[in-house]
């Protein structure tokens, strides 16, 4: 494994101040102690998230990009969670994604000697319930009144 050829830039497609912004308003209002979701649903809107009406999002929440992410309408996402989108990330409607929850869209192939980048989109359909802890893959579509059980590792459909 040569790390050294590890291209950063692959998973960047947008301008350094989007970046550095987003970085800015993500640690100010959801990866913190801050109380609301109104005002998370406002910034995720501003910087191109598809987000839908009768949101929660609890404080500590991290979003990588949130211009790769769509979220359904009634939705509810926990303390803690991680959605780590370097692809797009779908969530349906009347979704609930609990208490740490990490979500995320790529890997490395540990095989390769390029250590490619291995980036896939994650669906998670309508009325599921993702319980705390677990673990959603890159890939993974995950069907319409699916319930995944706490401490879970979903890394196939």
């Amino acid at each position: 494994m040569n790390l050294k050829k590890f291209n950063k830039k692959s998973t960047h497609d947008t301008s350094f101040l989007k970046f550095f912004l987003w970085y800015i308003f993500s640690a100010l209002f959801f990866n913190s102690f801050i109380p609301g979701s109104k005002i998370r649903v406002v910034i995720l809107k501003l910087f191109g998230c598809r987000i839908g009406k009768n949101i929660i999002i609890k404080p500590h929440v991290k979003i990588k990009y949130p211009w790769k992410l769509i979220i359904g309408d009634n939705c509810w996402i926990g303390e803690e969670v991680w959605i780590d989108n370097i692809s797009r990330v779908t969530v349906g409607s009347n979704t609930c994604i609990s208490q740490g929850v990490y979500i995320c869209a790529g890997s490395h192939d540990f095989y390769d000697k390029e250590f490619r980048l291995l980036i896939e989109d994650i669906e998670i359909g309508s009325s599921c319930w993702i319980a705390a802890k677990s673990l959603i893959g890159p890939g993974v579509k995950i069907e319409d009144g699916s319930f995944i059980k706490f401490g879970s590792k979903v890394l196939k459909n």
